[in-house]
């Protein structure tokens, strides 16, 4: 079935420069993602702006979001503990004037 979607440059570049490394025509590459994506639970879609973990209100420790992701692996403690101290460090440097 032919079908016209706006979608934005930005994102046409990215699936193009994908299909191409692939050797695959757009339109299968396009097709299959779709697939994957009616595929993948809602649970396991992430809205815009929420992270891949959360923290844990009794511990303080990230908690790794896997969302049934084939291959995923959670990040250890010494990476959850990276996290949030880039977290940390990130709102830092907001309240003092220097990220937006």
């Amino acid at each position: 079935m032919k079908t016209t979607l706006d979608l934005p440059d930005p994102l046409m570049r990215r699936v193009k420069i994908r299909a191409a490394s692939e050797g695959r025509k757009l339109k299968d590459l396009i097709s299959d993602l779709l697939e994957k994506g009616l595929e993948a639970s809602p649970a396991a879609i992430l809205q815009e702006g929420e992270l891949p973990y959360r923290i844990d209100p009794k511990t303080g420790m990230a908690h790794s979001r896997s969302l049934n992701i084939p291959g995923f692996v959670p990040p250890t403690f010494e990476q959850s503990q990276a996290i949030i101290e880039r977290a940390n460090q990130e709102e830092d440097l907001h309240r003092a004037g220097l990220l937006p």
